[in-house]
């Protein structure tokens, strides 16, 4: 199950952001929000400031000139400013001529625009209702005080589209076996060698709470019929034996830095889900693309 223990959120995921906020923890690592103590201008172009932050976000994409060399901070930061120049006299012209105004350009100064607020919103939605360790501590506590810490022997297989899943599911479905099949199609490093089999799976300390509801609703014997679609992929799982209670299951503190952060991003993903379906079930949504999706879920 190696892959599912490393890979990182993907961005079909409300924007890839469950996956790392927690309560030490910000927006992903790679979309970081400018901080406020930036906002001062580093330079001014034409009247135009270009923001701190901006020079910041600009030059980790610096690591090397153009001839391949290593770049240290300092000459980071002189080439990052070079490029802003640049972006902002080409921008500026752009202005001049309009441009910012044509259909096709405002569209695509709305779409970053949407992903940046959605961001920002969810940045400050946490910030003011952060995912405490504190709040994951009593309820894993309470499930080991009360025997609620099982696991499952799990085999899977793990497929980048739903239909390669259904293709599997069929196949099953038609009395194939699930070991010969995950050899023959799963994506999970080392699945093709053991035939899909992750060993025994603790649902409780797992990233994704798509896997681990799935495997909770399957009994012995059985493997789910429709796929199952995590941040990883799309999965057909099967219950080769459980549940059992976990022999002697550690503290929440004695778990490793690993268990605790697939704690932080799953409820983390849990709230992102709850929020969204709230604003949803509220909002006015259509236009044709609704239909298209409406007609392909029933499916």
């Amino acid at each position: 199950m190696s892959s599912i223990k490393s890979a990182r959120s993907s961005v079909w995921l409300i924007l890839g952001l469950a996956g790392t906020i927690g309560s030490n923890a910000g927006l992903a690592d790679d979309v970081a929000i400018p901080a406020s103590s930036g906002l001062a201008a580093d330079i001014v172009v034409n009247g135009q400031p270009i923001s701190q932050n901006h020079v910041t976000l600009m030059a980790t994409g610096f690591d090397t000139d153009k001839n391949g060399h290593n770049l240290n901070a300092p000459d980071a930061r002189a080439a990052a400013r070079t490029e802003l120049i640049t972006e902002e006299l080409l921008a500026q012209e752009a202005r001049k001529s309009g441009l910012d105004k044509q259909p096709a350009i405002a569209d695509q100064l709305a779409y970053q625009s949407r992903e940046i607020l959605s961001r920002a919103y969810l940045e400050d939605y946490f910030a003011k209702n952060p995912v405490t360790d504190a709040s994951l501590k009593a309820s894993y506590e309470f499930n080991r005080a009360n025997g609620k810490i099982v696991e499952f022997h799990v085999r899977q297989v793990l497929v980048p589209t739903s239909a390669q899943a259904r293709e599997v599911i069929e196949k099953l479905n038609k009395g194939e076996d699930f070991a010969e099949l995950a050899k023959q199609y799963t994506q999970d490093p080392g699945g093709q060698n053991n035939g899909g089999d992750i060993g025994w799976f603790r649902p409780d300390i797992f990233i994704d709470h798509y896997f681990s509801d799935a495997v909770v609703k399957l009994k012995k014997g059985e493997y789910n019929k429709t796929p199952v679609r995590t941040r990883f992929g799309w999965h057909v799982i099967k219950i080769e034996d459980g549940p059992r209670p976990v022999a002697n299951p550690g503290t929440f503190d004695a778990l490793d830095d690993n268990a605790k952060q697939a704690l932080r991003q799953k409820a983390a993903q849990i709230t992102i889900e709850n929020l969204t379906a709230r604003l949803t079930s509220t909002a006015r949504i259509t236009g044709p693309g609704t239909l298209a999706s409406n007609a392909k879920s029933a499916k």
